[in-house]
């Protein structure tokens, strides 16, 4: 048995499987929307609990704060004797380098096929945005774990229709994705990745015409 980073479809609900398969006497099972410093804090607490042999503890959440797993990186590093940790997450990107640099990573994520963005790229004007984002504000609470797929759904759109993102313009989506993760208003995130849109479509239209 060791330590070791697990990549699913859904963290929460594997990690809930494996807890079934265990003896309840050995296991912790952490679940959450998203990792906070609390939790961690109570992560590190139960895992100093003396147990009468192996403990393993399992930790899975659709999100990670940052301070919450810089708290854990310690004791994953060097565990309580006899501790063992699972992390279950739908990507590798959501967790520290340094995290990811301590644990081995198993990836067990089955592809899923994306549903198109609910905007059309090839039509989309300004006329369309301040609609989109007026219904977007209404959803309070947003599962973090829907949004970065609609940001994914998005970004794949853009691809079909032609679009080739430069470095800096990609960077715009996997900060959309971060922020998705962290709360951060959805109409915010997503004004700034379609006016982005917009001007890479005005980009390739004048490039054209030049041809």
């Amino acid at each position: 048995m060791q330590n070791h980073i697990l990549l699913v479809n859904d963290p929460i609900a594997v990690a809930n499987q494996h807890y079934e398969s265990e003896n309840p006497q050995n296991c912790r099972l952490f679940c959450t929307e998203e990792l906070s410093i609390e939790l961690a804090r109570e992560i590190i607490d139960e895992s100093y609990i003396a147990a009468s042999s192996y403990k393993l503890v399992l930790i899975a959440a659709n999100s990670f704060n940052i301070y919450a797993q810089n708290a854990l990186l310690k004791i994953l590093e060097e565990p309580p004797n006899q501790v063992y940790f699972v992390l279950f997450a739908r990507m590798k990107s959501q967790l520290l380098p340094t995290i990811r640099s301590r644990m081995p990573i198993v990836n067990q994520i089955k592809k899923e096929k994306l549903s198109p963005f609910s905007l059309s790229i090839s039509t989309l004007s300004l006329r369309d945005i301040y609609p989109f984002l007026k219904e977007k504000s209404k959803e309070f609470g947003t599962n973090p774990t829907q949004l970065k797929i609609e940001i994914q759904s998005l970004y794949l759109d853009c691809i079909k229709e032609g679009l080739n993102f430069n470095l800096k313009e990609m960077q715009l989506f996997e900060e959309a994705l971060f922020w998705a993760g962290h709360y951060e208003r959805i109409q915010h995130i997503f004004l700034v990745l379609l006016l982005m849109i917009l001007n890479k479509k005005k980009e390739k239209m004048q490039q054209n015409i030049k041809v």
